[in-house]
């Protein structure tokens, strides 16, 4: 009988720290069932103490029985938190559409978006991207905080990203523009995740297409896309890929964010505006360089169409959203100093709504703490604009004719 007591105490104080960080890692309609299972393994745990205590009659066996308490529950912790390292993203290829007659030319649209819904196996992937570029390894006592920390971002706004549903409202727009006859799609793929590119280019070629055109629907390739890039240029074979021009160099987008932000400004004299783009963490500011310099260089076309309709120069700042400075709530600061009274935030090089612009950058921009007669404006990102859909489709046409500026990945 002894024994089992032993057992259940060690083994519900296990089971209690180990549904304490499944709790903070799981899926919100999952929450209830893991919380009933800890306090079954606690309860476990207490009453198996208790009858060894009084089978005992020992003080000292008190000690003892907590102390291998608290050791089991920090154990059943750790272990959840070294599995977490196994959890992926669910793999999700789009369905390829008819190849026709004439085989016509698959399009591709590859975006850097997160998941619509929190799901652990992507918050995996971005510590395990976060690693990679050189930051330390999280101890394994914080790791499922990470988890928490991204379920409730999610939560705070209403369980759902609206960045993967504005990049196909994109898609579809495209689709509108485009010749039918000649291309199939565009179908949508997430940098970093299952639906990788090379997958979808392969499944393409086996499925019969001869040529597919890859349209980037971001302002500068970050490493995640250009990792993208580099696979499929890899792996992929019997087919034709090029890819569309990067759109730092876009006159038509950077007007587009122009106009957006003008239409709330106010006295060109008081209004200042913070242009933000993304900021790269750790060695992928050192391996990706042309992601900053494309970033800087989009942002500072925005900020010369905003001079030239009359706001002062030194009132329009670039800076990023994180990982270098000068941040947001710098900035900000800084153009109320400058006598600033209405300050326009404008996420300049995110194309879609995300995590990011919805709760970081006004976050950082109240960290300012700024005078109460200044007001801070929030700009939405673009997202499917008309614009935005007549830019892509332009180039994707572009690229399928084999114009200057095309790339060919590989060739048959």
């Amino acid at each position: 009988m002894t024994p089992l007591l032993w057992i259940g105490l060690v083994g519900g104080s296990l089971g209690a720290g180990s549904a304490l960080a499944i709790l903070l890692v799981v899926v919100r309609r999952r929450e209830g069932l893991v919380m009933v299972a800890g306090v079954a393994s606690m309860t476990l745990s207490v009453l198996a103490g208790n009858r060894l205590v009084a089978t005992y009659e020992r003080p000292a066996l008190t000690v003892i029985a907590s102390v291998i308490v608290l050791a089991a529950i920090g154990g059943g912790f750790a272990l959840v938190a070294s599995l977490l390292a196994y959890v992926r993203p669910k793999l999700d290829l789009p369905t390829l559409p008819a190849l026709g007659t004439p085989p016509r030319t698959l399009v591709v649209v590859i975006a850097d978006m997160e998941a619509e819904h929190y799901a652990p196996g992507e918050v995996t992937k971005e510590i395990a991207d976060l690693v990679d570029s050189g930051l330390p390894e999280p101890a394994l006592s914080v790791v499922p905080f990470h988890y928490a920390a991204q379920k409730a971002r999610y939560r705070a706004v209403g369980g759902r990203s609206p960045e993967q549903g504005q990049v196909m409202g994109l898609a579809e727009r495209v689709e509108g523009r485009l010749d039918r006859m000649r291309f199939a799609g565009p179908l949508v793929v997430r940098c970093g995740n299952g639906s990788s590119l090379d997958g979808l280019l392969h499944a393409a070629g086996e499925a019969g297409f001869d040529a597919a055109v890859v349209a980037g629907a971001y302002i500068a390739e970050g490493y995640r896309a250009n990792a993208e890039r580099r696979r499929a240029d890899v792996r992929v074979s019997g087919l034709s890929v090029s890819y569309t021009r990067s759109l730092w160099a876009s006159d038509e987008l950077a007007r587009l964010v122009a106009r957006r932000t003008l239409a709330v400004r106010s006295d060109p004299k008081i209004t200042g505006v913070a242009l933000v783009v993304h900021g790269q963490p750790g060695e992928y500011e050192h391996v990706n360089q042309p992601f900053d310099i494309q970033e800087n260089a989009f942002a500072n076309r925005v900020r010369l169409f905003l001079v030239e309709e009359g706001l002062e120069s030194d009132r329009v700042r670039v800076c990023t959203a994180e990982w270098r400075d000068p941040g947001v709530t710098e900035t900000v600061r800084h153009l109320a100093a400058l006598g600033c009274d209405r300050i326009l935030v404008v996420p300049a090089c995110h194309p879609f709504a995300n995590l990011q612009t919805l709760l970081d950058v006004p976050a950082a921009a109240r960290d300012a703490r700024v005078s109460e007669n200044v007001r801070v404006v929030h700009i939405a990102p673009w997202g499917d604009d008309p614009v935005f859909a007549e830019v892509l489709a332009a180039d994707i046409e572009e690229a399928a004719g084999g114009a200057p500026g095309t790339c060919v990945a590989a060739t048959r």
